[in-house]
């Protein structure tokens, strides 16, 4: 058995073309490195499925696990976890496109660089603009009173996401569309925590990269392509789950007084939001109930009858 230095790990949730895209840029642009490719497909239709599993069926060092349940992001990606042998983890988005030897150029730094446990690379948009490839953690200065104020007080300076880095730079999260670890630290601070369904795995992850005394990069030599939102239509549901993950993190991550503060902070601005958004005022209304996980997407997920299965 082959010795593999990068395990790609991606979902698919009724958006085979785009994962069918994603692998085609992994074999036509990965070369230096040894890898396997992981799909894991969170309960997709069975026609989508079925057609993943055709285009699949000649591809060699691709595994194709068939989910029970959609079991979201964090969760979803564990399950390719389970299954994965390399030195390295490169979770992306089945609606991404790797541009160049993304791969390659990522290990190459993570091997030079042992304090850094995590990197991502730079992310263009369809129009080939620069796309946000990293940001900052909900600071409470930032959410009270903005990225300058906080980045004038902080004791780390991490560039603002609007500006164009052309070096590796640490940054303090990266999007979670591009998350190339280091697997043993992935595996030594727990990996993904599961009780986010979607949205806000990165902040929390990222967050405790940093608190391990490691640290995070990004690496603008590796390039990828992200059509944003491929695999998920945005409405009021996935709103509504952004904040849903967004109240987990503060209440994971702040204390009793943080908590409160940054809290009030969106609570004006969802107030201001009921007069200017079409969902407006619902979301104003959810949030006064506070954002409860009973509300959140997972708990409307139906199990199917087949079981696990590896392709």
């Amino acid at each position: 058995m082959k010795k593999v230095e990068v395990s790609f790990i991606t979902i698919n949730y009724n958006s085979s073309q785009h994962t069918a895209e994603l692998i085609d840029s992994i074999l036509s642009n990965t070369d230096s490195v040894s890898y396997e490719i992981i799909v894991v497909d969170n309960a997709s239709e069975d026609k989508d499925f079925l057609s993943l599993k055709e285009f699949l069926k000649d591809k060699n060092d691709v595994k194709l696990i068939r989910n029970s349940i959609n079991s979201g992001f964090s969760s979803g990606n564990m399950l390719g976890v389970n299954h994965a042998s390399g030195q390295y983890y490169f979770f992306v988005n089945n609606d991404c496109k790797l541009l160049n030897n993304t791969a390659g150029v990522l290990k190459t730094y993570l091997d030079s660089n042992a304090e850094v446990a995590l990197a991502t690379a730079q992310i263009v948009d369809a129009n080939n603009n620069y796309s946000s490839s990293h940001k900052q953690f909900p600071h409470l200065l930032k959410q009270l009173f903005g990225n300058s104020v906080q980045r004038k007080f902080s004791k780390v300076k991490f560039p603002s996401n609007r500006v164009k880095l052309d070096k590796p730079t640490q940054v303090e999260v990266v999007s979670g569309s591009c998350m190339f670890f280091n697997a043993d630290a992935f595996c030594d601070i727990g990996g993904f925590d599961t009780a986010f369904f979607l949205y806000c795995e990165e902040e929390d992850i990222a967050k405790r990269v940093w608190e391990s005394d490691r640290k995070v990069f990004f690496i603008p030599e590796a390039q990828i392509f992200h059509e944003a939102g491929g695999s998920t239509e945005q409405g009021f549901l996935m709103q509504q789950e952004f904040y849903i993950s967004y109240y987990h993190l503060l209440n994971k991550h702040y204390n009793r007084t943080g908590r409160i503060l940054l809290k009030m902070a969106l609570f004006f601005k969802l107030f201001f939001r009921m007069f200017k958004k079409k969902m407006g005022v619902r979301m104003f209304l959810s949030m006064l109930s506070g954002f409860p996980q009973k509300n959140s997407l997972r708990y409307s997920q139906k199990i199917k009858k087949h079981h696990e299965e590896v392709v």
